[in-house]
């Protein structure tokens, strides 16, 4: 009886193991019906990177903030044009800051800061008036750019004032 059990398992290991053994891959009947037949290299991706939206479409979505930057923008420029090419809104209006501050035009420290170099805020006041202190005056626009954000940011419609009062 332990002689039939043994080569029962035997054969069954056989027959399970035989593919293998023989090089061969037999595929698994559910596995190849249910692919696809073409799939994207990552189908994830896209969905959980949307494209990044541009900075001036960030900024015409808060009207306190356009209403704030509209003095600062060069005349006969708009928004979407003096924005492009900026990574964030706080580098923008750093610079749009910057621009008054130090009497720099705006389209040359775009220029430093959008070329081919990518300056830095820093380092564009710097290339353009060196005898300024760069550092200092590149701080004091980032803390303004951070006022204008902070001053124009919309209210969470989830709280309200009397519930801040009374703590419910």
């Amino acid at each position: 009886m332990r002689l039939v059990h043994v080569l029962g398992i035997v054969l069954m290991f056989s027959c399970v193991a035989r593919p293998a053994w023989a090089g061969q891959h037999v595929p698994h009947p559910t596995v190849a019906a249910t692919k696809p037949p073409t799939t994207p290299a990552h189908p994830a991706s896209t969905a959980m990177h949307p494209a990044p939206v541009p900075v001036a479409q960030k900024i015409a979505a808060n009207p306190a903030l356009v209403t704030r930057l509209h003095p600062l923008l060069p005349s006969g420029m708009t928004l979407a044009s003096a924005a492009a090419g900026f990574k964030n809104r706080g580098q923008f209006i750093a610079a749009l800051h910057v621009s008054q501050n130090l009497h720099i035009p705006f389209a040359t420290l775009k220029a430093e800061m959008t070329g081919t170099d990518h300056d830095s805020l820093g380092q564009a006041i710097h290339d353009l008036q060196p005898t300024v202190n760069a550092k200092s005056a590149a701080t004091t626009a980032k803390k303004q750019a951070a006022a204008d954000l902070k001053a124009t940011k919309p209210a969470n419609p989830n709280t309200t004032a009397d519930a801040d009062k009374d703590g419910r």
